[in-house]
This record gives structure tokens, C-alpha cells and sequence, in this order.
């Protein structure tokens, strides 16, 4: 009986876990405009991804920059593959980044983390946050 218990928790906890960020759906986001080049975004916002969202290991940091395009991504993926924080970076001009942070809105993919890494590109720092 406890054994069932167990696996039918297991199985709840993994078919939350695999939702992650989905389009139209309510995740957490925030958008706003940073005085610094796209490149110094990208980098800061990388950083943080890799001391700070990858859990104990489980998770994985993916990030791409096109430099023709002068935008970049920073994905934070499940061990499922689902997306539970984004960031995406357009540069407005030389000097200023368009950034947008998206969180999958369940503890600890939620407004502290989003928060944490808003703080991270403005104070040119990685801020954490506690995760369970």
C-alpha cells in the first residue's frame, strides 16, 4: 500500500513537473530595459542561470546568442526537457537590451526567483534564491 502511495505521488509530482512554461498559459513574467550592451546581458544573464537555477544538478542551463540578430536566450530545463525559467534578450541599440524574464510560476520557478534574476542583470551580480 505505501509503495503505491509512493508511485502515485511520484507520478503527480512528474506530470506537474513536465507542464514547465507553456504558451498563452499565466507564468510569471516581467519585461523592462537595461543600460547595457546585449552581450554584457547575455553573459550576466547566464551566469546566474548556471550558480543559481540549476538546482542540485538537475537541471540544465541552455543558451544561444545571434550575434546578426543581436538577441539571445537562456533556458533552464527539467530533467523532463521543459522549460521552467527564460530569459530573451534583443538589443534596442549599442548601449541598451530589451530583456524579458519568464518563470513556470510553481515554487521555485516562481516571482522570487523571477525577481532574482531581474535583480542579477541590474546589480551586474548573481542574487539566488532558496530553493527547496
Amino acid at each position: 500500500m505505501r509503495t503505491l502511495a509512493v508511485s502515485i505521488g511520484v507520478a503527480v509530482c512528474l506530470s506537474g513537473c513536465a507542464m514547465g512554461i507553456q504558451q498563452g498559459a499565466d507564468s510569471p513574467t516581467v519585461s523592462y530595459t537595461v543600460p547595457r550592451s546585449y552581450q554584457t546581458v547575455y553573459l550576466r544573464v547566464q551566469n546566474q542561470a548556471d550558480e543559481c537555477l540549476r538546482g542540485k544538478g538537475h537541471y540544465d542551463v541552455f543558451a544561444e546568442v545571434d550575434p546578426a540578430m543581436q538577441t539571445g536566450l537562456v533556458a533552464v530545463r527539467s530533467p523532463l526537457g521543459v522549460e521552467v525559467a527564460r530569459t530573451e534578450l534583443k538589443a534596442i541599440d549599442a548601449r541598451n537590451t530589451q530583456v524579458t524574464h519568464t518563470v513556470w510560476g510553481h515554487s521555485p520557478w516562481d516571482g522570487s526567483a523571477l525577481n532574482a534574476m531581474r535583480q542579477s542583470v541590474m546589480i551586474d551580480t548573481s542574487v539566488c534564491v532558496a530553493y527547496k
